[in-house]
């Protein structure tokens, strides 16, 4: 049985849910990436930076999944994508191998006023190859089932440890902090 496919239109509902404000990273079974970020009511200067210029960086810290992060038109603005590779995983089976295969690196970002609902500005961000290849090789030992090689999280589990980083560290501070 094929699953309905999911439609993103500027002004319109944004039809999956977001629960509060920041970035939420997925990843298509062939390696497609999108981000929906979510801020509270967008000002005219955020909604012509999301169609700006972006940048790519990652937080890291030992024995944990990087986290993605981007800039959106300048340093001001950064949004943090935290994904659970283990998470990821179950759901889309192979996503680090498709993504990395691929030819040219680009992402859907589509920024939804966390008020309303309403989908405020779509567009592709071409991603640098180092920044993916990056990506990949630090989430490689965090997916799949976890033995005494490689570690894995529960989504509980990486939910805290995310929450524990944002308590320690500000986006700035994370931003200066990552490559």
């Amino acid at each position: 049985m094929e699953q309905p496919s999911i439609q993103f239109e500027e002004g319109k509902p944004c039809p999956v849910q977001i629960a509060g404000t920041g970035g939420g990273l997925s990843f298509s079974p062939a390696g497609d990436m999108l981000l929906i970020g979510s801020a509270v009511s967008p000002t005219p200067e955020q909604i012509e930076a999301w169609g700006g210029k972006w940048r790519a960086k990652l937080y890291t810290e030992s024995e944990f999944p990087a986290i993605a992060l981007f800039a959106i038109g300048s340093e001001e603005w950064i949004i943090e994508a935290p994904c659970n590779p283990t998470q990821q995983e179950r759901e889309t089976p192979g996503f680090c191998e498709e993504l990395y295969a691929k030819d040219s690196y680009e992402m859907g970002a589509i920024l939804v006023d966390s008020e309303t609902g309403i989908i405020k500005k779509i567009r592709r961000v071409e991603l640098d190859e180092m920044f993916v290849e990056r990506m990949v090789m630090s989430w490689n030992p965090f997916r799949g089932t976890g033995d005494q090689y490689t570690k894995s999280y529960d989504q509980d589990t990486f939910n805290q440890r995310v929450a524990e980083l944002f308590k320690m560290k500000s986006s700035k501070q994370m931003w200066m902090s990552s490559w």
